[in-house]
């Protein structure tokens, strides 16, 4: 296997128990062995694990560089940036990522499968990009000291070769890919192609996670904190687990605090619907790493998790999550509790009554939300559904503006009286942003 080229896998995988010592002379040859008629065989190390690529998992910025002609004894190089997406799959025995560049002003996008086979303790890896359309036979290998090194036999421009892919996972944080070819059965090596990653901060825009999503599913989470806790939850929670949801489709629409209440803290989480939540739910609090990493220290500072409102928007078609991302000022939810057998007529007279009004006033920024009734198939996650309820969210710039459009409602007795006829109880909260609120849908 070589990056941007097609091979044939000729490489024989050895059982974990069997011992082969490299011949060549060049060190770069471990765990394996090239004879002088060009056969490869592969071994794994001793410490070669299911969790060796865990490292990987998460959203990764690129600095490639490329060496422009192979096997010419060539020393010019291109430099170019990419990105990479990876998520653990399989239990933790796989990993899959996606790899997006512009080369040459064309966009580029690859994407690997790592699979860990427990008989052997070899990992193969496949790739495929959008330039062939097709999955590639794998390199195999293991790591070894935090050096991972995996070979096939190949073809390069009608030439027999051997490739090596080489990870150094020495800094986890900042791990190396480099790739190289040898003509001569493992004697010599050159390398051709280096991957300098860096953990993309969790802060980033990143218009392939959060933004323009149609979402048709929101939970509105209230957390009761520790006392005196809320400002380190928040660094927290938004140093871990904004990135590390949205990667995974439980996308994060906005961090507040509550005016008023010093311990609580309001976020809101979408999904494209309740088959995506239900996808992402064990996927991120079962086998996350992140998650694993990182849950001890949120539950730490978490007295009470479990005010959580699941709704649906009224309309049918869904919201788009960039009109959560555009209004940077805060956000007033208004949950209109039903008489019993009334929500029907308390929203048609809100849609028909209320909310023109509303927008004489200026008041544009609102989204209509109703409890979603399906059934919540993660009980260790509980949520309210309240069947009588209606949700009103609304953006204002400031407290000042929302403070001057609250004195015309309220002045408004007609409309007023009409909404409390219809309900049995009415809970306000302003809700102050974050710093890096909305960060990653701008």
């Amino acid at each position: 296997m070589i990056f941007d080229f097609a091979f044939q896998l000729a490489a024989v995988m050895l059982p974990a128990n069997a011992q082969v010592k490299p011949k060549a002379p060049n060190n770069e040859v471990v765990n394996a062995s090239i004879t002088e008629s060009g056969v490869l065989k592969v071994i794994p190390s001793k410490t070669s694990s299911a969790n060796d690529f865990d490292f990987l998992a998460g959203n990764w910025n690129i600095a490639n560089k490329k060496l422009i002609g192979r096997l010419q004894n060539s020393n010019d190089w291109e430099n170019f940036n990419a990105r990479q997406d990876v998520k653990l799959i399989l239990n933790g025995i796989g990993n899959t990522d996606r790899y997006y560049a512009n080369l040459n002003g064309k966009d580029f996008e690859g994407m690997t499968l790592r699979l860990f086979d427990p008989k052997t303790k070899l990992w193969s890896i496949y790739w495929a990009d959008s330039n062939l359309g097709k999955l590639d036979v794998p390199v195999v290998g293991s790591f070894e000291n935090n050096i991972g090194r995996f070979y096939t036999k190949d073809t390069y421009k009608g030439k027999k070769v051997i490739a090596m892919f080489k990870w150094d996972k020495t800094n986890p944080d900042k791990p190396v890919w480099s790739q190289a070819l040898s003509a001569d059965n493992g004697k010599t090596w050159e390398w051709n192609w280096y991957m300098n990653f860096e953990k993309a901060s969790s802060e980033a825009k990143d218009p392939e996670l959060s933004e323009n999503q149609n979402i048709k599913v929101l939970e509105l989470r209230n957390y009761i904190l520790k006392f005196g806790k809320r400002d380190d939850f928040i660094n927290y929670f938004e140093k871990h687990f904004i990135t590390s949801q949205n990667i995974l489709g439980g996308y994060v629409l906005g961090q507040f605090r509550i005016k008023d209440v010093d311990d609580r803290f309001l976020w809101f989480r979408g999904f494209n619907d309740m088959s995506s939540r239900s996808v992402y739910l064990p996927e991120f609090y079962r086998k996350s790493l992140v998650w694993q990493k990182f849950k001890a220290g949120a539950n730490a500072l978490i007295d009470d998790n479990d005010d959580v409102h699941l709704l649906k928007p009224l309309n049918d078609t869904g919201i788009n999550t960039n009109s959560f991302a555009k209004h940077k000022g805060i956000a007033v939810i208004d949950y209109y509790t039903a008489n019993a057998g009334q929500l029907d007529h308390l929203i048609s007279s809100y849609q028909s009554k209320y909310a023109p009004y509303l927008q004489s006033i200026g008041v544009n920024n609102s989204t209509l939300w109703i409890s979603e009734l399906t059934p919540n198939d993660y009980p260790s996650l509980p949520v309210i559904q309240d069947k009588n309820l209606l949700v009103v969210i609304t953006f204002y710039k400031d407290e000042v503006e929302y403070q001057s459009k609250l004195k015309l409602m309220e002045s408004n007795i007609e409309l007023q009286n009409r909404i409390k006829k219809l309900i049995k109880g009415k809970n306000t909260l302003i809700n102050y942003p974050t710093g890096k609120s909305f960060g990653e849908v701008l």
